[in-house]
């Protein structure tokens, strides 16, 4: 059993409020009407342990959720870097988490594109007009369990 929270019903969503992708992932959160948690590590540390537990679930290690290109390392070669190396560096530059990860259930993605937040939460068209202007548009839900966002292979 993992240490971090993990509830069908609500999304948990950990960036930092000092990179780009960050912040404008948690602009679409804020525009829908679902629970959600943000866990902001610029204010608040996020344990090694739950860092740990993240890159399992991702089925990375740590130091690959690292954006390298944001580091200012007198050496470009981090082969030499442990896993302690990449939570330190975690723990004391925030920004080096550019990607968000969001959590739903036993669902972990690193959020590379904003819009991909949206594929945590249910896709549902009823109240649409239909095409055919005399049938009254279907208000009851007619998806179960389908992303929005198409994937490439």
């Amino acid at each position: 059993m993992g240490v971090i929270a993990r509830d069908d019903k609500q999304l948990t969503l950990i960036y930092s409020s000092n990179t780009r992708v960050g912040t404008h992932t948690l602009s679409y959160l804020t525009g829908i009407d679902e629970k959600y948690l943000a866990i902001d590590i610029a204010k608040t540390k996020v344990s090694d342990t739950q860092w740990a537990e993240i890159a399992d679930a991702l089925g990375v290690k740590i130091g690959d959720l690292v954006d390298k290109r944001e580091l200012d390392l007198k050496t470009e070669d981090t082969s030499e870097f442990d896993s302690n190396d990449w939570l330190k560096i975690i723990q004391n530059n925030d920004f080096v988490i550019s990607k968000p990860i969001a959590i739903r259930g036993q669902r972990t993605k690193q959020i590379s594109n904003p819009p991909e937040i949206m594929e945590f939460f249910d896709v549902d068209s009823a109240g649409l007009k239909k095409t055919n202007y005399n049938e009254e548009p279907t208000i009851e839900r007619t998806t179960d369990n389908e992303d929005f966002i198409e994937k490439e292979d």
